[in-house]
């Protein structure tokens, strides 16, 4: 219409005088509203809390107030730590991850010590008895029989199972049999081997029943009707057989 096409005066508002600018800005009328609204809200809130400590039953109780604590007579509020399943669930993955991942690291690590080390019952306690067959053509060739001849080593090194160097081997290593030191050397540092053999594999097997578990709490926190089975036993997790579902 022509009354909004047609300029109309701006109306500037008062600014505050000269003489009170250390003041700051003029209020006006929206300023003091607002201002009285907050006093009368907060007098309100305040005139409430005196209300509720007049009418208060000392023997008042709440099962809330069992948790709850006070601190200068004020009451903290309640923190919900609680995690959700989807967040459980995420971290159950990334645990069963991590346990995978560390069970094959040792299941590696024990495979290459197993595959240095040849005499595998030496420090196990699982004795076993050396049995290598040799064939001879008769009765007079088996009498006369030499077996440190026959392996060309030394006779001191006939009864071992592995690392049984030829006698050319022995003159060009100039390896002295008699020297306690060395052997006692050998020994301690196999048996360190095996040790550490039986921890990795020990560890393997620890590990491989806690991926169990967490894989097995992992599909329980999942959808479907379900029933437990089986209780843990031994170290194994719990059995869960879930209803069948007809797919469509």
């Amino acid at each position: 219409s022509l009354r909004n096409a047609v300029k109309r005066v701006t109306h500037k508002e008062r600014a505050q005088p000269r003489a009170r600018k250390r003041l700051g800005l003029l209020e006006k009328h929206k300023d003091y509203v607002e201002r009285a609204q907050d006093h009368h809200r907060k007098r309100d809130y305040v005139t409430r809390l005196r209300r509720k400590a007049a009418l208060r039953n000392p023997d008042e109780f709440y099962h809330g107030m069992v948790n709850a604590k006070t601190k200068k007579g004020v009451v903290e509020e309640m923190q919900d730590n609680t995690i959700d399943v989807e967040t459980v669930k995420l971290m159950k993955t990334q645990d069963a991850a991590y346990l995978a991942t560390a069970k094959r690291s040792d299941e590696a690590k024990a495979e290459r010590l197993r595959a240095s080390l040849h005499d595998l019952g030496a420090a196990t306690g699982k004795k076993r008895k050396a049995k290598h067959t040799v064939f001879v053509d008769g009765a007079a060739e088996l009498k006369g029989f030499d077996a440190a001849e026959h392996f060309d080593t030394a006779p001191e090194l006939v009864g071992r199972r592995h690392n049984r160097l030829r006698r050319a081997q022995l003159e060009e290593a100039e390896i002295g049999l008699d020297d306690d030191r060395t052997m006692k050397r050998v020994r301690k540092e196999r048996a360190r081997a095996y040790q550490e053999l039986e921890a990795r594999e020990a560890r393997a097997e620890k590990l491989g029943r806690t991926l169990q578990h967490v894989q097995t709490q992992r599909a329980v926190m999942g959808k479907g009707r379900k029933r437990k089975v089986k209780k843990a036993d031994k170290g194994a997790p719990a059995q869960f057989k879930w209803k069948r579902v007809r797919s469509r």
